[in-house]
């Protein structure tokens, strides 16, 4: 089961999700458009599409010349059935992909958040049973139009939009459920880190943070990647047949 896996930085690699579709028995295929690698022309070849995060902006198209071919695409798989799984900034290309908006959300929201699992996402297969409070880390400062004919799986107060499924195997979440201790603590050493909190420690309070709150947000993130694989392979087994 070949996963196509596109990668923006180094800094924000699969992590939990990536060793969940490794248990599962996925071949990953990263690709790194800003270090030059060609983006495929078609998705038949691939089983799944995983989007990663990353600190640019969707809307900067200019800027990221790689994102118009790479909304074809994602177009492309959602239209042909291939599992996609968009995180942070890989869900609002899975929303700009599908033709809706994305734009400068009021505020930046940064560390783990209280989120809310709706009624449709209790019935979602993803999210069954995993709800209704989660406390995922979070880091964004844009946020998103929902695509049409989406159903909101996940929401909070401060950014209603948190996670949501179009069609029966194309989901965004705009947390993120790959973190695990390396990749916060080298987000916390950022300069950006500091910027975006507000906290006086970032370090420290990320420390607090991550021993209150990182075991269940990786017991989310290995829940999502197992699921989210299950339906790759079911959907891969109905194109074989």
């Amino acid at each position: 089961m070949r996963i196509l896996v596109i990668q923006h930085e180094a800094e924000a690699p699969a992590g939990v999700v990536g060793e969940g579709l490794d248990r599962a028995g996925a071949e990953r295929i990263t690709v790194e458009p800003l270090r030059g690698d060609a983006l495929p022309d078609r998705p038949e070849e691939f089983a799944g599409l995983l989007l990663l995060g990353g600190p640019m902006s969707v809307a900067a198209d200019d800027t990221y010349p790689h994102y118009r071919p790479l909304f074809r695409l994602v177009g492309a798989f959602h239209e042909t059935g291939i599992p996609v799984l968009g995180i942070c900034l890989g869900a609002q290309i899975l929303a700009r992909g599908l033709g809706r908006r994305v734009y400068r959300h009021r505020a930046i929201e940064f560390g783990f958040q209280p989120v809310t699992v709706t009624a449709a996402g209790a019935a979602d297969p993803l999210f069954t049973g995993r709800g209704p409070d989660l406390r995922p880390m979070e880091w964004h400062e844009d946020t998103l139009d929902l695509p049409d004919g989406a159903v909101l799986l996940a929401t909070n107060d401060f950014c209603r939009n948190q996670a949501y499924r179009v069609g029966e195997v194309s989901y965004g979440v705009q947390f993120h459920p790959e973190v695990d201790r390396r990749i916060l603590e080298d987000w916390a050493a950022s300069p950006a880190a500091q910027a975006a909190s507000g906290w006086s420690d970032v370090k420290a309070r990320m420390q607090a943070e991550m021993d209150r709150h990182l075991d269940q947000a990786m017991s989310l993130g290995r829940t999502l990647a197992a699921r989210w694989m299950d339906l790759v392979k079911h959907r891969r087994a109905r194109r074989a047949a």
